[in-house]
């Protein structure tokens, strides 16, 4: 597993940045940019052929932060975010933590970039995701 760079100077920056300047700097960023995600029905294709995606009931958009750790409760803090982007660093005790990368280009297309550890094993995977419907088309 090669680390990018940014996701160490993330990791081991943002920890001084918050003994620094308190935790409430880190959180000057915002997710607002979630809120132009369509909720529904997504198909989230994997650009890589280790993890073949999955579709998935989208009511909260904050979900797609932690592709990796599904269902869990995990602290987060938003590294940056623009009109169409945002970076969130998250952090699941026991499980692992992750920086997930998001970009809009529709309220129905993204691109997901996430890596981090999970039960002390490192994952780095890209995502196209497409909303494909809404949640009650889902087959059972």
């Amino acid at each position: 597993m090669v680390w990018t760079d940014r996701f160490r100077r993330v990791v081991l920056g943002g920890g001084a940045f918050a003994m620094l300047f308190g935790t409430a700097a880190l959180h000057a960023a915002d997710l607002s940019v979630l809120r132009k995600i369509e909720p529904g029905l997504w198909d989230i294709q994997s650009k890589d052929v280790r993890d073949g995606g999955r579709t998935m009931c989208v009511a909260d958009p904050l979900v797609l932060t932690q592709l990796a750790h599904p269902g869990l409760t995990c602290s987060r803090f938003v590294i940056s975010s623009t009109e169409n982007s945002v970076a969130v660093h998250y952090s699941c005790a026991g499980t692992g933590s992750g920086q997930t990368d998001i970009r809009v280009e529709t309220p129905r297309l993204l691109q997901i970039e996430t890596q981090g550890m999970v039960r002390q094993t490192p994952f780095q995977w890209r995502y196209q995701a497409r909303r494909i419907g809404e949640c009650s088309s889902m087959k059972k």
